[in-house]
């Protein structure tokens, strides 16, 4: 069964031999620091463990960047051309994946949506101030352009659908702090759920199921209507460690109907006692297993603080969990997917 089987069928509920073993990226600095603490220095962790590579591909779904620093001051016209929609959106090198990616064995995504502030143009606190007043003073502003928003999301989607068959769609929303989104989730639901009932329109038309939201920080309020307007995969990233955000709770909120991926802390890799990681996995990731449609994964890219000890016994006790191959003792000569 390859990666690619093994994603869809899982998303399906239907029975594999394991989930796949997707990897969450490490920081180039701290792969180096684990070459010098054990990691032989002709391999890497994908390499070592045998991770799937999982190809996130797609348009430039970003404003063009002559008006940066002053898209929500742009008119409705001026927009609308800072997110044109256009087959020049498209990489140089598109029509030679598009060939690549015929009859693939790995698991492929399409970027699709990079959430509420990057629609309005916030890129600093410069940028960000302006928008979050004007989601008060200003809603019909904001509404309109993110109607146009929602619009061009959903063409550059149509586009791509007509050249690849993806196993997900990943739509990032960067909305929240440790705290708690920082609009109101009524706020959220009038201005950004029509933009995502676009794009799961299109992407039901093209055939198109699984849409995965990609979220950081603690964006629990927003799930129920993220969940009504499409979205059926949560991923959850550099998120605090808190009830509304344990997957296990989560798990009982909305049942396997909501696939997901990650969920294991990334604090029981920074713990430095190796012992209490088996542990602390089997607390987590078999009742998750249990239940179906869950990737185990830890909840954001390795940083510096995780030893490669660490790492690599969580690893090694998942890959045991999952039923996987053990690490592996030879080079991979597969080019690296980055995700």
């Amino acid at each position: 069964m390859t990666d690619r089987e093994r994603f869809r069928r899982l998303m399906r509920g239907e029975p594999v031999d394991r989930p796949p073993l997707l990897e969450e990226g490490v920081r180039e600095e701290v792969l180096a620091r684990w070459h010098g603490e054990g990691l032989p220095r002709t391999t890497t962790h994908i390499e070592r463990f045998g991770l799937t590579p999982h190809e996130n591909i797609g348009p430039d779904i970003t404003y063009y960047p002559q008006y940066a620093g002053r898209v929500f001051d742009l008119s409705v016209r001026e927009y609308r051309r800072a997110f044109a929609v256009s087959r020049q959106r498209f990489p140089a090198d598109w029509d030679r994946t598009v060939r690549r990616l015929e009859g693939r064995d790995h698991i492929v995504c399409l970027w699709i949506s990079r959430g509420f502030f990057q629609a309005l143009g916030v890129d600093d606190w410069t940028t960000l101030e302006p928008v979050l007043v004007a989601t008060r003073e200003q809603p019909a502003r904001i509404r309109d352009r993110l109607e146009i928003y929602g619009e061009f999301c959903a063409r550059m989607l149509e586009l791509s659908l007509e050249d690849v068959d993806p196993e997900f769609l990943y739509l990032s929303e960067p909305i929240s702090d440790n705290g708690g989104p920082l609009i109101s989730p009524a706020m959220f639901e009038e201005f950004m759920i029509p933009v995502y009932r676009c794009m799961v329109a299109a992407a039901r038309a093209h055939g198109c199921q699984h849409i995965l939201l990609s979220t950081y920080g603690n964006s629990a309020r927003l799930f129920p209507a993220l969940l009504d307007a499409g979205i059926t995969m949560l991923w959850i990233s550099e998120a605090p460690e808190v009830p509304d955000l344990d997957y296990r709770a989560l798990r009982r909120r909305f049942g396997p109907a909501l696939g997901l991926i990650g969920g294991i802390p990334l604090g029981i890799l920074r713990d430095a006692s190796l012992d209490r990681i088996p542990a602390r996995l089997q607390e987590i990731v078999p009742p998750l297993l249990a239940t179906g449609r869950y990737i185990p994964l830890a909840g954001g890219r390795v940083r510096a603080g995780v030893s490669w000890a660490a790492y690599d016994r969580y690893r090694e006790v998942l890959g045991e969990m999952l039923g996987a191959a053990g690490p592996a003792v030879e080079r991979v000569d597969e080019p690296r997917v980055d995700g």
